[in-house]
């Protein structure tokens, strides 16, 4: 889909509009299939609903590195990096720790001395968490992180901040002995 995107882009080649490759790498065959167009698809169908990009911040509900949070407050960044959580936990000082996976996710792997606070069940918490304390969320990849801090955002917290890339950043960057999933 990368190569099919950049030549689309670049217009360039022979798209697969109408066709799929499907490769099987165990075998190093190549397969194409035919693909009958969908008329009622909201992209590409008889009467397109989809015209443009998404607006990814205003679709995730959440303020984006970048920018300003939706009440237009002074722009922060709500992600701090491996490594800088890395500090945080080195300095011994107070803060709140919050794991936002899954249960069978924290029996794979965690960073202590996280909390597990499912974003599945994470509204139950929030009244056990102090709003004037430093807290930072982790999840697998970030997006959970950020929906949790938003939640808590909301309830007028507001020393946040959500580990960029997640536990699987983390365990790349900071910890490479940790098992990734």
């Amino acid at each position: 889909m990368a190569t099919e995107t950049i030549k689309l882009i670049l217009g360039i080649g022979e798209t697969l509009t109408g066709r799929l490759l499907l490769f099987n790498s165990l075998n190093m065959h190549f397969k194409e299939v035919r693909i009958r167009p969908y008329s009622k698809c909201a992209l590409c169908g008889d009467s397109p609903t989809i015209h443009e990009l998404i607006d990814y911040e205003a679709f995730c509900n959440v303020a984006l590195p970048a920018g300003g949070n939706a009440a237009g407050q002074e722009e922060k960044s709500f992600e701090v990096t491996g490594s800088e959580l890395k500090q945080i936990l080195d300095a011994d000082r107070p803060f709140t720790l919050l794991d936002v996976r899954e249960p069978h996710e924290w029996e794979i792997n965690r960073i202590e001395p996280a909390r597990l606070t499912p974003l599945s069940k994470f509204e139950s918490y929030i009244s056990e968490l102090d709003p004037d304390d430093e807290i930072y969320l982790y999840c697998y990849k970030g997006k959970r992180s950020m929906t949790a801090l938003k939640k808590l955002q909301d309830r007028g917290f507001k020393n946040l901040r959500s580990l960029a890339g997640g536990i699987d950043r983390w365990a790349l960057d900071v910890d490479p002995s940790m098992p990734r999933y």
